[in-house]
């Protein structure tokens, strides 16, 4: 899309296929967006689902072979250092093994949080904010991963795979509007939607350096309908929520419809079999999320290790 468009032309996308955006609907100066939809007592509703205390850990593995989504930047999406495996800072009889880690905080493999001033389109981030003000080449001024404090509250697996009656979606087959209407889930705005695909089991990517994204299984723009009436203060998903190869006439509809018209901060790359294997077992679909972001400033995400508690 090309940049400098007025907000009417950005705001139309959205508007034309049914979706109000969210623009000023918590004040013009709002950074939090559908985050502000958790109050005290959604967190006190997400605490009620908890009842056996299991745990589950909903990030992936670090993959120290992962390659880099932007490799300008390195030849891995993750760099793991040792810094020292002997000698200490204390001195004396200590020894002290110590290290370090590089991680990008976007791509197809690691598990992260999408700040709002990730994405923008033509020119315009969430809030109507100028995209070029929101963000340089230092960090974000605004929309930052600050303004997305840690994140307590009900979490509601769609688990589109079992609905469809299969293992898992084929990858690059896209999650259509029909698919999330089919669902009996009991919804409440601020409750975070997230949502299985079964990419675990999907199979080979097929991504290349030509294609970085290669074949990869996320929503329908039209999906997006449900997503903007239910009203979740997250959108999490086992891949990345855009679908690849992208629909036509536009590259990330989700990334745009979730982070710059609705405000909804997105979780990417979730880890979903285990709880979702659990929760089918039991016959429920809530369950309580944690989901903690590093306290970066200007960050435009953080990885993410999220928690889910049944």
């Amino acid at each position: 899309m090309e940049e400098d468009r007025t907000q009417d032309e950005v705001l139309r996308y959205a508007r034309d296929l049914g979706i109000e955006p969210n623009w000023g609907r918590w004040g013009d100066d709002d950074e939090r967006g559908t985050l502000n939809l958790i109050t005290p007592e959604t967190i006190l509703r997400a605490s009620s689902t908890v009842s056996s205390g299991q745990v589950f850990n909903l990030g992936r593995t670090l993959d120290m072979n992962a390659p880099p989504y932007y490799p300008q930047s390195l030849d891995r999406a993750v760099k793991h250092e040792m810094v020292t495996s002997w000698s200490s800072n204390a001195g004396g009889d200590i020894q002290a093994a110590s290290d370090q880690i590089h991680i990008q905080c976007h791509g197809l493999d690691n598990t992260h949080m999408d700040a709002l001033c990730h994405i923008g389109l033509g020119g315009f981030g969430y809030n109507g904010r100028i995209f070029r003000e929101m963000v340089n080449d230092i960090g974000a001024s605004s929309c930052d991963m600050l303004a997305a404090s840690p994140v307590v509250t009900r979490g509601v697996l769609l688990d589109v795979p079992r609905l469809r009656g299969v293992s898992h979606i084929e990858a690059g087959e896209p999650i259509t509007e029909s698919d999330l209407r089919s669902a009996d889930i009991d919804f409440r705005p601020g409750d975070a939607l997230i949502i299985r695909t079964g990419r675990a089991l999907a199979g080979v990517e097929h991504r290349t350096a030509e294609d970085k994204y290669g074949r990869l299984t996320g929503l329908h723009p039209e999906a997006m309908r449900l997503v903007a009436e239910l009203q979740p203060s997250l959108l999490g998903m086992d891949g990345s929520a855009d679908n690849f190869p992208a629909v036509p006439g536009h590259r990330l509809p989700i990334h745009v419809l979730s982070l710059v018209m609705l405000g909804i901060h997105l979780l990417h790359n979730l880890k979903l079999e285990d709880l979702a294997t659990d929760l089918a077992d039991k016959g429920r679909t809530d369950f309580m999320l944690i989901a903690a972001p590093l306290p970066l400033p200007g960050g435009t995400g953080s990885p993410l290790a999220p928690v889910a508690i049944i």
